[in-house]
């Protein structure tokens, strides 16, 4: 029986299946109940305006019957093998058909009428010599159905770039992965297409978590800071291709191919928009009102960034300790006396612990120029993962600052601006580490207890975590396990950016490869990410640390005190839990809330016109 399958596309550009039916046959009659009831289960919900289709004029029909005020598009993959299997013959010199194929794409690829009348002349000038093969194409395919796959028609639509059915393709092919039988009972074949779904559910639901958290470096433009973890990475890589062509084209030549195909603004729109006035009263009412949500202590902390910025005279921002003399080799007695300090002290790559009890805080960078250098451990030798802080041991008073005095050294930490405001009251410390592409993994040491330089060893841990137990992760990240094994493995300084931290998956390893409760914060949004096959009682200490992304581009490590709020739940754990695990929920489910109760949302933040920009 044949067997109909429908599928669309989400802004990610993640595709995700519509109906499944199988029918009597492939005739007008059997398609139009197909789509009929497909249309009862929308009956409340948007009707389809772009369908794309090959040219099976029975399946055409139906669509247009049933859904009339959609727009029907041709594949174009489906014509262009058509055209191969019907002229290639046709055309027996080799080089002859490949400049025919080459201007076969500029004519179906043309954006104006103008230049599709041009490179159509250009087309009857190469096929002179081939007058059956213009023929066949006229008749066939240009005279009846330009208006169904050639751009500067079917761009006048919103069809979000699908120019070919080549998504269903896909995801039949995916389909008869879950099909590994040849007969099937309908019963089985229910239960594969449940699966099918329910892996296509979780691939969507990570890209919409992704497109939330994650800033890639490309994205960082002012234009883009109120869209940045609002809308998908893929509209932002397409606005990105779009602000290249602002200083090529004006309104006269723009073709606003962009807005037409995709809603969002074209290279037109953006050029004025970039230009424009910019008018501060929303904004200010908004800071206004989520000024008065918060509470007293985050009311303080907002008030004094401000007043850093209008009194610059009264700010206790002060610039960072620079080292004057960096010429000639320390004395012997200032090298013994650095020596016996550094004894005395904790060392500057190794001064956090998971302890509650902290030193001094100090905000300052440190010298530009160091005379001496620390000692870098053995990345052979593994740290102990058995060694556990003494949690039990009464901390020193007289070292806790008063969090009822706002401990200065954190609110003008240079980097204090890049964390979400809700978290500057609980903030005892930032740590910066170095910036060579391993700057997650550094983060991460650190927030363990080891120190920064211990980078390779959590790599190292994470890798063998993902191959240990590769299938039950293979479940997890679906299609994004490849991505994340390549970002693991490898053991250099500098890494390249594909071997960079992956997130939001790679935390799902921490958190069970060391036992953590990890806490990822970002200004677009914030995750918290529990282990996800074991349970609270299955762990002696229950530790909390937490990591930031700043700049977009660089991992820190931030170290939370007391029952700080704990962000969204990560949907990966949601979805994936084992019920052993659930208890975790319950555990923090206080400091859940207080994040829920502290988050800014405004339900009536207004809907940005594309008209108006």
């Amino acid at each position: 029986m044949p067997f109909v399958e429908i599928v669309g596309v989400t802004s990610t550009n993640k595709t995700f299946s519509i109906a499944f039916a199988f029918i009597i046959n492939e005739k007008e009659e059997s398609y139009k109940w197909v789509l009929m009831c497909l249309r009862l289960t929308l009956e409340k919900c948007m009707q389809p305006r772009v369908i794309v289709t090959d040219r099976e004029l029975a399946l055409v029909n139906a669509c247009q019957q049933v859904f009339p005020y959609a727009t029907r598009l041709l594949c174009r993959w489906h014509i262009t093998e058509n055209i191969r299997k019907h002229c290639k013959a046709l055309i027996p010199l080799k080089a002859e058909w490949k400049s025919f194929r080459v201007m076969w794409s500029i004519l179906v690829e043309s954006p104006t009428w103008t230049s599709y009348t041009e490179n159509y002349r250009k087309l009857q000038s190469m096929l002179r010599e081939h007058q059956d093969v213009l023929q066949y194409l006229d008749d066939v395919w240009l005279n009846k159905y330009k208006e169904m796959f050639v751009s500067v028609w079917i761009d006048q639509h919103l069809n979000f770039g699908q120019r070919t059915s080549s998504r269903v393709e896909g995801q039949h092919s995916v389909l008869k992965k879950y099909l590994q039988e040849k007969n099937y009972s309908l019963a089985k074949f229910v239960g594969a297409i449940d699966r099918f779904v329910k892996s296509q559910l979780t691939a969507i639901n990570e890209s919409f978590e992704k497109s939330m958290i994650v800033s890639k470096h490309e994205h960082r433009f002012s234009c883009f800071d109120l869209l940045r973890g609002n809308v998908s990475l893929k509209a932002l890589d397409m606005l990105i291709e779009e602000l290249q062509r602002v200083y090529q084209v004006d309104s006269s030549n723009c073709g606003c191919k962009l807005q037409n195909s995709c809603g969002l603004p074209c290279a037109c729109m953006l050029s004025a928009y970039l230009n424009s006035d910019i008018c501060g009263d929303g904004k200010f009412e908004m800071f206004k009102e989520t000024y008065n949500k918060q509470p007293e202590a985050v009311k303080k902390s907002m008030m004094r960034k401000l007043l850093d910025i209008f009194q610059p005279s009264k700010t206790h921002i002060r610039e960072p300790a620079i080292q004057k003399n960096t010429r000639g080799r320390p004395s012997l007695k200032k090298q013994k006396q650095k020596q016996t300090d550094s004894i005395n002290q904790a060392p500057r790559r190794r001064s956090f612990s998971t302890m509650p009890k902290f030193v001094e805080l100090n905000n300052r960078e440190p010298a530009r120029h160091s005379s001496y250098i620390t000692t870098i451990p053995d990345l052979k030798e593994e740290p102990d993962l058995n060694e556990i802080p003494d949690l039990k041991e009464e901390p020193d008073l007289n070292e806790i600052p008063d969090l009822k005095e706002e401990p200065q050294s954190c609110y003008n930490h240079r980097l204090i601006d890049e964390i979400q405001v809700m978290f500057h009251p609980y903030i005892t410390h930032i740590q910066d580490v170095e910036g060579d592409g391993n700057c997650g993994f550094r983060a991460i040491s650190v927030c363990l207890g080891y120190g920064e330089n211990d980078w390779l060893y959590v790599r190292r841990q994470l890798l063998d975590e993902l191959l240990s137990s590769y299938d039950a992760y293979a479940r997890v990240f679906t299609d994004g396990i490849g991505e994340l094994y390549t970002s693991l493995n490898f053991l250099e300084s500098p890494a390249p950016k594909r071997y960079w931290l992956l997130m939001p998956e790679t935390c799902i390893l921490i958190a069970n490869r060391f036992g953590v409760v990890l806490t990822f914060l970002t200004n677009q949004g914030s995750l918290t990410f529990f282990p996800l096959w074991k349970g609270p009682e299955e762990f002696l200490y229950h530790r909390v640390i937490t990591i930031s992304l700043v700049y977009g581009n660089h991992y820190v490590m931030v170290q939370l005190e007391g029952d700080c709020p704990l962000p969204t739940i990560s949907a990966f754990w949601i979805r994936h839990k084992a019920p052993c695990a659930a208890g975790w929920e319950t555990m923090f489910m206080s400091r859940l809330e207080l994040y829920r109760q502290l988050k800014p949302y405004n339900p009536e933040t207004p809907f940005i016109t594309i008209e108006d920009c």
